[in-house]
């Protein structure tokens, strides 16, 4: 695969949580690079030393956590797996970096570690990306290749799965209906749960995708997903693969996978629906029981 691309590939965003704790280890790593190496003349500092290398440490924390914050809270649209890909990774983390190195200079002026001038920035930015574009996009690349592999590997195991244990037959046209009923308790869906493909969350909606007869219909109902989802415990055919979505497993007709992890393919339906790291082995077990 050229690297154009590969660089046009998708990529998993880290969750909230996630991000906390990269922005942690990224700090303390920074505390101990600097402790072990004493760049930028930390050595003259003699006993104050370890204080100032606590407060580059703090000024990195501050900055990144800063980014999320900003990323995650006011631009969801952006910054959504859905739309992830290794080229904006790449773009990110050289945009983290420059913002650590802007606060580590402003923290240096004010511990009279650097002067504040133009030449000191340009030296401090050009430094802190010519010496990381090249090993964070080599890291990239080599954790997509690796995360796809990996992924598609599990989706062939799950295919080997619905190979063993396939989808049983439709249910015959007596069968009980499924009543969805919104927040207010007054509208309703009544629907066959054979007829429904996948259920996903839409803002404070919940979109029901439902196939009879070649036929694809979309119907929104004011309803949280948990909602449906409780409604629909006792039916074990629909599983909650994802924060977003609630599928028929019954419509299960092959698994893929990429670096974002697995997604599935279901009959009556082309959109492909994502499976949650953290569902693979329960989406697994589901499978084999039906």
């Amino acid at each position: 695969m050229r690297l154009k691309d590969q660089l046009y590939q998708t990529f998993p965003i880290l969750t909230w949580g996630e991000a906390m704790k990269r922005d942690i280890f990224f700090a303390v790593f920074l505390i101990m690079f600097l402790l072990v190496f004493t760049p930028f003349g930390l050595d003259v500092f003699a006993y104050d030393r370890y204080y100032i290398i606590v407060g580059y440490g703090l000024a990195t924390y501050a900055s990144i956590l800063m980014n999320d914050t900003v990323a995650y809270g006011f631009f969801p649209t952006i910054f959504s797996e859905r739309n992830w890909k290794v080229y904006k990774q790449i773009l990110w983390a050289i945009w983290h970096l420059l913002c650590v190195g802007l606060a580590n200079l402003t923290y240096g002026v004010a511990v009279g570690a650097f002067p504040l001038t133009f030449l000191s920035f340009l030296k401090l930015e050009l430094y802190v990306v010519l010496c990381s574009i090249l090993p964070i996009t080599i890291v990239i690349l080599i954790r997509q290749n690796y995360l796809v592999r990996k992924n598609s590997a599990t989706a062939e195991s799950i295919n080997a799965e619905i190979h063993l244990h396939p989808n049983h037959p439709d249910v015959t046209p007596g069968e009980r209906l499924v009543v969805l009923t919104a927040e207010n308790n007054r509208d309703h869906l009544k629907i066959p749960p054979s007829d429904i493909v996948f259920i996903s969350a839409e803002e404070n909606y919940a979109e029901v995708v439902t196939e009879k007869e070649g036929k694809m219909s979309k119907q929104l109902i004011r309803s949280t997903l948990s909602r449906i989802e409780e409604t629909l415990k006792t039916n074990p055919a629909f599983f909650r693969c994802h924060r977003a979505y609630l599928v028929n497993t019954e419509r299960i007709v092959s698994v893929e996978g990429n670096s974002q992890g697995c997604r599935l393919h279901l009959n009556g339906t082309p959109e492909l629906i994502p499976v949650s790291r953290s569902k693979v082995r329960a989406l697994r077990e589901v499978i084999h029981d039906r």
